[in-house]
């Protein structure tokens, strides 16, 4: 008979196993670091940590260490591709969207294709080559984002491309995975709903947000800093502009999951969305105010110090360039952005922790048993 417990029991944990996990986490960094500064494939060092830590080398890592990876890794990726989204460029989006387009079909295509050609070299059966073609067409969205971060690639057109057609790739792949997962039990199990649904959901999932942005956020947006000077003090403040950015993503990444959708996708958009609104706040701030109470003031106190007081020219001049830049600091400080928020809340964390732990959950994950 089971005994009920109350409370989860506290154990101080072995010498041994605070050693093995620092040593874990400190290794995956130093790899890291070493191999991004020579050939920028941090993640591959990463992956072989994984394999000699876990269960197919020295199985230094418990099963329950290996499922808390795996979790944690995944959660990882979210961020990377939540940050991949950040640093995406709208209008560059929308110029390269068709380019982007041809690139994921290709990338589709071309593999499953080449398994269908290739079934009578092996004597493979269709299933076995639509399941091969579409292994071979998915994209690794952790690895993609990952190189371009690396290599200063992701806001140029090669990586606005490239991020585009991943996540394409993406959402095809979730189509492709449940059509599999349906044409391998029985006949009656398959249905064109589970086919549909992912599609829909995601093309409404983009389209939504973008009328969203156009109809809804952007005249909602122009009247909130047309009364800003109403709200409280903490509404401008990181901390706000954090909470508002983790609802977001939040929010989008369970409401996509819930409804059948990638959370990937759901993320990248939320990156999108985030930096459109930072744009938007950039374009339409109304900082006419302080930069003419600057010019009318500054005129007229330079005037009478060069007059009355000649000597006094460089104290003035200094004051004026240290109130200049209060008020900048101030200005950026009231309009905090989401690039912002990433990095002093965000990118440690998961630089350090949650991306390696994404990249080594690769090679543990093969060590789990089909329940």
């Amino acid at each position: 008979m089971a005994i009920s417990e109350t409370a989860f029991a506290y154990h101080e944990p072995a010498i041994s196993t605070i050693l093995n996990q620092t040593g874990f986490l400190l290794v995956l960094n130093l790899v890291n670091v070493c191999l991004d500064k020579l050939v920028y494939c941090g993640l591959i060092g990463q992956l072989f940590i994984g394999i000699l830590w876990g269960t197919p080398g020295a199985k230094w890592l418990t099963r329950d260490m290996e499922t808390v990876i795996q979790q944690l890794g995944y959660l990882g990726l979210i961020m990377l591709v939540y940050e991949g989204g950040l640093s995406t460029s709208l209008s560059s989006l929308k110029a390269n969207l068709l380019l982007s387009l041809a690139v994921a079909i290709t990338g589709i295509c071309a593999p499953m294709g080449l398994s269908f050609i290739l079934t009578e070299l092996v004597s493979a059966t269709p299933l076995q080559a639509f399941s091969a073609g579409a292994a071979l067409s998915a994209t690794s969205l952790g690895t993609t984002f990952t190189i371009l971060s690396t290599t200063d690639l992701i806001k140029t057109r090669l990586g606005t491309v490239t991020t585009g057609a991943a996540m394409l790739d993406d959402v095809v792949g979730l189509v492709l995975v449940q059509i599999i997962t349906n044409l391998g039990g029985s006949s009656d199990s398959f249905s064109a709903v589970t086919v549909i649904r992912p599609v829909s959901v995601s093309i409404g999932f983009g389209v939504g947000v973008w009328l969203l942005c156009l109809l809804g956020l952007r005249p909602a947006l122009r009247v909130l800093l047309a009364h800003k000077h109403r709200f409280p003090a903490f509404t401008g403040t990181v901390q706000f502009y954090f909470l508002v950015n983790t609802c977001l993503l939040v929010g989008m990444v369970a409401g996509a999951t819930y409804a059948g959708t990638s959370s990937l996708f759901a993320a990248y958009l939320a990156g999108v969305m985030t930096s459109w609104m930072d744009d938007f706040f950039k374009e339409n701030s109304g900082s006419g105010d302080a930069g003419n109470g600057n010019v009318s003031s500054e005129p007229g106190t330079e005037n009478t110090s060069q007059e009355e007081n000649p000597t006094g020219q460089e104290k003035d001049s200094n004051q004026n360039d240290q109130t200049t830049r209060q008020q900048t600091t101030s200005t950026k400080r009231e309009t905090p952005t989401g690039s912002m928020v990433y990095e002093k809340y965000y990118h440690e964390p998961v630089t350090r922790i949650l991306v390696p732990l994404f990249f080594v959950s690769y090679s543990v994950q093969p060590s789990y048993e089909n329940n």
